[in-house]
């Protein structure tokens, strides 16, 4: 790639941050508008209004510090009226902290995945440790097709109160029983062909 020229290139500073209009940049690309802090060049602290690029870079706003990162708006804004805006109209929102905390604090949390072509709207939760969930009143699961819970080792479920299991037909296997679970065929009443033992609730 040839080296990229600006004629028209201008600048205005002090010792304590400049402002250029149409900086040429290391990589050959061009701002129309960068602010840095001059007064420690090295510090990483600027704002670019980047003009060319590779397609995803034109027209993008970059915004670097080696400080923290903080908006606070909305001060006017009505109940119900966004106080923060982010809409990625194309490609995708990343939220990244290597190595410490996201955290997300708030009245009320909505995560809604609207996906409508049989292979989107899905929410992804994974991790190496542990998942969590500790409601004060409710924890509240509805599915219209399936709810599958299943561990390599221990699966617990304990009501102090009361454990209440219903069902159209409920099938519980233990032990050798559980090892046929995938070829036995369910009898009417909720068991196996194959000696398993039919709930004593919900039949």
């Amino acid at each position: 790639m040839a080296e990229a020229i600006n004629y028209e290139a201008y600048r205005l500073g002090t010792k304590d941050g400049e402002i250029m209009f149409g900086h040429l940049r290391a990589d050959n690309f061009i701002d129309s508008v960068y602010i840095s802090n001059y007064y420690n060049p090295t510090s990483q602290h600027y704002i670019a209004l980047t003009q060319t690029g590779q397609t995803w870079q034109r027209n993008s706003t970059t915004c670097r510090s080696t400080g923290s990162f903080q908006v606070k708006a909305g001060d006017a804004c009505q109940k119900g009226d966004p106080g923060i805006f982010l809409d990625a109209v194309s490609g995708d929102i990343i939220i990244k902290a290597a190595s410490g905390k996201i955290r997300m604090s708030a009245q009320n949390i909505e995560m809604v995945a609207d996906g409508k072509d049989g292979k989107n709207g899905i929410i992804k939760m994974k991790t190496n440790e542990k998942i969590i969930l500790d409601a004060g009143q409710m924890v509240d699961i509805k599915c219209p097709v399936s709810v599958k819970i299943f561990s390599d080792k221990t699966v617990e479920v304990i009501g102090k109160g009361i454990t209440n299991i219903y069902g159209g037909i409920c099938d519980l296997r233990d032990g050798a029983d559980a090892a046929l679970a995938a070829t036995a065929s369910p009898s009417k009443g909720g068991g196996s062909d194959n000696e398993s033992r039919q709930s004593p609730i919900g039949g």
